[in-house]
């Protein structure tokens, strides 16, 4: 197990419910869906933690209301002991670039019309860019002279390791990783996961990963939560998730890893 566990927890998720209006017909039934109904959860410093679930589980949910992307209806998400759910906006904009999104779709991530350099000026400063830029790239893998390159004109896995270094460009302490290789084939797949696991020592850096690729899961996860339909069934480090299932879903989902 991770020895960050000695320490205070980064992000505290405590009975966090998130839910939606239900869609008729192009208008919306007084009805609400509970998309995240009751969910608790520590991460701590240096970690990986992963929630992993069928797509239309909650998973996402849960990152687009840490991100405050929707809004939450109860429940309160403390980050280094800040509740999110309090802060003004004004205030929430100066803690964000300590959260960093990365989000399966890196084509929606990148604007097409600009070019790699451009991106970066909306994060570093003007005197540090062409140096800060260059160092960003080599630390995701990437050369200097894509930064002309408009995203059209890079691979999938060259676009989700921008996508990377933009996150990095603002010094996070922890990334929200959305389904972040299920976009890409298995070679590059292999890649950013490696980029991944260097990245998290070498920055010290916290991870949130949902996901329902159990590759990844095995390959990067400290702990893991099953979701279902909203809910916790089960959260365990991952030794003893393997070892010691509770629940029949979570031991379908053992027995997937085990056959990759």
């Amino acid at each position: 197990m991770n020895s960050s566990r000695q320490k205070q927890p980064i992000l505290e998720v405590n009975n966090l419910h998130v839910e939606y209006p239900v869609n008729f017909r192009g208008g919306f039934r007084r009805q609400k869906k509970q998309a995240v109904n009751g969910v608790s959860f520590t991460i701590f410093p240096g970690e990986c933690f992963t929630i992993v679930g069928e797509s239309g589980c909650g998973k996402s949910s849960i990152i687009d209301a840490i991100l405050g992307f929707v809004k939450i209806k109860t429940g309160t998400v403390l980050f280094e002991k800040q509740d999110l759910t309090k802060l003004t906006p004004k205030n929430f904009r100066k803690l964000r670039p300590k959260i960093q999104p990365v989000f399966q779709d890196y084509n929606q991530a990148l604007n097409p019309h600009q070019r790699i350099e451009d991106i970066f000026r909306e994060t570093l400063p003007k005197h540090l860019l062409e140096s800060q830029t260059d160092q960003l790239l080599s630390s995701v893998g990437l050369s200097k002279e894509i930064i002309r390159c408009f995203p059209h004109q890079l691979s999938g896995g060259q676009k989700q390791r921008v996508v990377l270094a933009r996150a990095l460009s603002v010094n996070p302490a922890l990334l929200l990783l959305d389904e972040p290789v299920t976009s890409l084939d298995m070679s590059v797949f292999v890649q950013i996961v490696e980029l991944l696991i260097s990245l998290r020592k070498t920055r010290n850096l916290t991870f949130l990963l949902v996901s329902h690729n159990l590759s990844i899961v095995h390959l990067l996860a400290d702990r893991v939560a099953i979701m279902k339909n909203g809910q916790f069934l089960e959260q365990q480090p991952l030794t003893t998730l393997l070892r010691n299932p509770k629940h029949d879903y979570t031991k379908n989902f053992i027995n997937q890893i085990t056959q990759l």
